[in-house]
Parts: C-alpha cells; structure tokens; sequence
C-alpha cells in the first residue's frame, strides 16, 4: 500500500511537467511575418504576355521589359522639338501595389533634362497610369506592393 501512494504522487507530480502551453493562431501568424523576407518576393509582378511563364527570372525580366516597351511607346507619341542634341539618363523608382496599380514614386534626372523637358515627369505619370493590367507580385500567394527602378536614356539627335 506504501508503494501505491508512493506511485501516485510521482504521477501527480510528473503531471505538471507535460503541461501545454495554448499558442493562439494570431501568435502564430504574427511568428511567421517575423520569419518572412519580405524583401523577396515569390511571384513578380506580370503583364498578360509574361503570365503564362513558369521560370522566376525569365517572368522578371519579361516584366521590365514590357513596362519599358510600354512606356517607351508612350512617351513617343509625344512630340518633342530639341534644338540641342542630348544622351542623358534618369532613374525611375516605380511601385505597384497589391491591386497591380502602378505609380511614378520618384524620379532622379538631371537639370539638363529638367531644363530642355520640364513636362517630363507628368508624362512618365500619365504614361504609367495607362499602363495594360499588371498582376501583383505575390508572397505565400498573397497579392504584395513592390518597388523596383527602371533606368531611361533620354536620347535626341
């Protein structure tokens, strides 16, 4: 009878040492954002023509060089009369959210540009809000924003 009392305060005692914890689902989602490099994405955004590709970087690249094509389309159909010729180069930074909107963030050119086109900047804005249907970049499935920079040469003979 000794050993029965014995064997059942070891059990009540080797009780409290398998206790679970109870981890709610947001602890758990909020542990996986922390884990996540969103600085990556998984999916990059697309254009129609560069949806139906299954490799990463041929989708990327067909990406940037549709929204170049696209852009480069519609800033010549504006007819700009220089009288010096000029080889310059500027820098857009573009997002595009989660909706595949794009925008115009910011745009580093030089004063030689802004001096013989000041109208450039809207019309790289109004050329990027007509931009075709992009689909978002995607994380873990999950439509996200994404940044990147385009380089464009401004080049008049």
């Amino acid at each position: 009878m000794k050993y029965s009392y014995l064997l059942l305060l070891l059990l009540c005692f080797g009780c409290q040492n398998f206790e679970t914890k109870k981890i709610s689902s947001e602890d758990l989602v909020e542990e996986e954002l922390k884990e996540l490099n969103w600085q990556e994405v998984e999916v990059y955004p697309a254009f129609e023509a560069c949806e139906n590709l299954s490799e990463t970087q041929a989708k990327k690249s067909c990406f940037e060089q549709q929204f170049a094509l696209q852009l480069h389309e519609s800033l010549q159909q504006r007819k700009v009369i220089l009288s010096d010729s000029i080889q310059e180069k500027m820098l857009l930074y573009i997002s595009i959210n989660a909706n595949g909107k794009p925008s115009l963030d910011s745009l580093e050119t030089s004063a030689l540009i802004e001096e013989k086109m000041p109208q450039i900047q809207s019309w790289l804005q109004e050329s990027i809000q007509k931009m075709p249907k992009i689909y978002p970049a995607r994380k873990r499935g999950i439509p996200v924003k994404t940044s990147f920079k385009l380089p464009l040469v401004i080049a008049s003979e």
